[in-house]
């Protein structure tokens, strides 16, 4: 009969929760590691269940990293996010302005040329 009440009240408080952590991370080429350890990449998201307490995310892309230190609580889903910003932009040299052309048939220069109050 104790079996019984016991099962009843597991039911009833349902399963315990998992203590997850979630990790996604842009861009796909970006490698995923948790506690040292290479867990994936940015193609897609991991997710981890873990030990409740502090984990070391480390993410890598192109020579590029960075790294926290998350807690996750008892229970807990916790997720973290990290996008390693495109700075290609910031190294290519910016276009120059675009100059202004003479208008075809006439000269650049305010009298010259073109038409208005001019004496012949």
């Amino acid at each position: 009969m104790v079996a019984f009440a016991v099962a009843v009240l597991v039911s009833l408080s349902g399963a315990p929760k998992k203590t997850q952590l979630i990790v996604e991370v842009k861009p796909a080429s970006a490698i995923v590691y948790v506690d040292g350890k290479k867990r994936g990449t940015g193609a897609k998201t991991v997710t981890l269940t873990v030990t409740p307490g502090k984990h070391t995310l480390k993410v890598q892309n192109k020579g590029d990293e960075h790294q926290e230190v998350v807690v996750v609580k008892k229970g807990e889903s916790r997720t973290w996010q990290w996008a390693f910003e495109d700075d290609r932009m910031d190294r290519k040299k910016a276009p120059p302005p675009e100059e202004e052309a003479p208008a075809e048939g006439g000269a650049d220069k305010e009298g010259e040329g073109g038409g208005g109050d001019a004496n012949p």
